[in-house]
C-alpha cells in the first residue's frame, strides 16, 4: 500500500475536496498524476482513432459516448446474470437497508436495486471491460497517469415512483477525487423515456464553466430565485455538490446538457465532476454498470474488497493490473 492509499489519508482528502473550487482541485490533481508515474506501472498509449478521438472529447466537454462497449449476447448474458441475483435498496449497496430483495418480489418499491460488490465483479464481462486496454488507455490520457480503479457498481432504476430519488436524478457534481472520469455501461436500451444519463457539457473545467456563463443570455440570472442567485454567486457551482440547483442549472446551462441515450451495449466516458444526473426512467426499468478511474485508493461508500482471485483469473494479471485494481482487492 502506497503512503497515499490509507483511509486517514483518504478522509483527510475528501474534507479538502469539499472546499476546493476547480480550480485548486485541478492543481492538486496535476501533483498527484506526477506522484502516480514516478512510482511506475505506467505502460505506452498506443495510438488510436478510437481512444484518441474518445480522450479528446472527454477533455473538452465533459463526456464522450460510446458505442458497441459489448455485443447484444454478452448483454443477455450479463442481464439474465443479475436477475438471478437480489439487488438493495440505493444506487450504491453501501447506502442501502442492507436487504436483499428479488426482482418481482419487492425490489421495484425502490427507485434504485443495486448489487453488493461480490456479485458486481463475478458478473461476465464486467472487470474484462473496465480492464480493457483501450478504456484503461483513455482513462489514463484524461487523468495524465496509470489510473485507480477504484469502483464498479451495477444497479436498476425503476420507473413508477411519484418523485425522483433525492439520491443522483437531480442535477450534481460527484466528488470522488481531485481528478477522475467514470464509464457508464447501458445494459437495457435507453431512449428519452428510458432513463438517459444527462450531463451539461463543459462544466467540468472551471475555466470552460466561466465562459459559459458570461456567455449566458443577459439577464438569465437575475430569472433565478434569490436564493439560487446568491448560491451561484457565492462559488456553489465551483464546489461542493450543487444539488438544489436544478432551476439555476436549467436556466444557464439548458443548452448544454444532453441527454444520452443508447442501445444496450453502449454507453459513455464522463468526467463527473461536471454536472450530471440520471433522468427517471418511465418506459421501464433501466440497469447500468459503471466504473469508476481515479489518482488513488477511494475509501468511499462504493469501496468494500473482494478476493484477489476474482479478479486476477479474468484479466492478464502482472504488477501494473494489481496496481489497478488494488482497490477492489483483499488480502
Amino acid at each position: 500500500m502506497s503512503r497515499i492509499d490509507g483511509p486517514l489519508v483518504w478522509q483527510a482528502l475528501q474534507s479538502l475536496r469539499e472546499e476546493l473550487d476547480a480550480a485548486e482541485r485541478d492543481r492538486i490533481a496535476s501533483h498527484f498524476a506526477g506522484q502516480v508515474r514516478a512510482r511506475g506501472f505506467a505502460a505506452p498509449i498506443a495510438s488510436s482513432p478510437v481512444v484518441d478521438s474518445a480522450a479528446g472529447v472527454l477533455a473538452a466537454e465533459g463526456y464522450c459516448s460510446l458505442a458497441s462497449l459489448l455485443a447484444p449476447a454478452q448483454v443477455a448474458e450479463v442481464v439474465r446474470y443479475f436477475r438471478e441475483r437480489p439487488c438493495f435498496n440505493a444506487h450504491v449497496h453501501a447506502s442501502s437497508d442492507k436487504v436483499p430483495r428479488r426482482l418481482g418480489e419487492g425490489a421495484e418499491a425502490f427507485h434504485y436495486g443495486s448489487y453488493a460488490l461480490d456479485d458486481v465483479v463475478a458478473a461476465p464481462f464486467l472487470v474484462e471491460l473496465a480492464n480493457s486496454p483501450a478504456l484503461l488507455a483513455i482513462a489514463e490520457r484524461y487523468l495524465g497517469c496509470t489510473p485507480t480503479l477504484y469502483s464498479l457498481n451495477a444497479w436498476w432504476s425503476f420507473p413508477g415512483l411519484a418523485r425522483p430519488a433525492k439520491v443522483s436524478q437531480s442535477f450534481h457534481r460527484d466528488l470522488d477525487d481531485f481528478r477522475f472520469c467514470t464509464l457508464f455501461l447501458y445494459l437495457t436500451d435507453v431512449d428519452a423515456r428510458g432513463g438517459p444519463h444527462a450531463y451539461v457539457r463543459r462544466t467540468h473545467r472551471i475555466d470552460l464553466l466561466e465562459q459559459e456563463m458570461a456567455k449566458a443570455a443577459p439577464g438569465a440570472l437575475e430569472e433565478v430565485d434569490p436564493q439560487l442567485r446568491a448560491s451561484v454567486a457565492g462559488g456553489a457551482f465551483r464546489r461542493g455538490q450543487a444539488y438544489g440547483l436544478d432551476p439555476a442549472i436549467r436556466q444557464l446551462f439548458g443548452h448544454l446538457a444532453d441527454m444520452i441515450p443508447g442501445p444496450a451495449g453502449s454507453g459513455l466516458i464522463a468526467d463527473t465532476y461536471g454536472l450530471h444526473m440520471g433522468i427517471p426512467p418511465e418506459s421501464g426499468p433501466r440497469l447500468i454498470f459503471w466504473a469508476r478511474y481515479g489518482l488513488h485508493v477511494n475509501y468511499g461508500p462504493n469501496a468494500a474488497p473482494v478476493e484477489e482471485r476474482l479478479i486476477a483469473s479474468r484479466i492478464p494479471w502482472d504488477d501494473r493490473a494489481r496496481y489497478i485494481n488494488r482497490a477492489l482487492l483483499r488480502s
